[in-house]
């Protein structure tokens, strides 16, 4: 997966940074968009689901939802 890092342009042709501090801001203007459905991006991680207790429908059915849950609240799948 690649993304691309937005930044601000650089200024001069020969001169990177002017100072430490302009080095520095440019790393803090780095970002990268969130991922959505077709673009690649950063996401969280989901919380982790325990395992079902038992091989039931219920039991199973009780960690689907917990799963689908954890994925929306970390923004990793879209709630709507």
């Amino acid at each position: 997966m690649s993304v691309n890092v937005s930044h601000t342009d650089f200024t001069d042709a020969t001169t990177l940074f002017a100072n430490l501090a302009a080095a520095n801001a440019m790393l803090d203007g780095l970002t990268v968009p969130d991922a959505t459905t077709s673009t690649d991006g950063v996401v969280k991680k989901a919380a982790l689901v325990a395992d079902p207790s038992g091989n039931s429908a219920t039991n199973n059915q009780t960690a689907i939802i917990a799963i689908l849950t954890s994925l929306k609240n970390a923004g990793i799948m879209s709630s709507s």
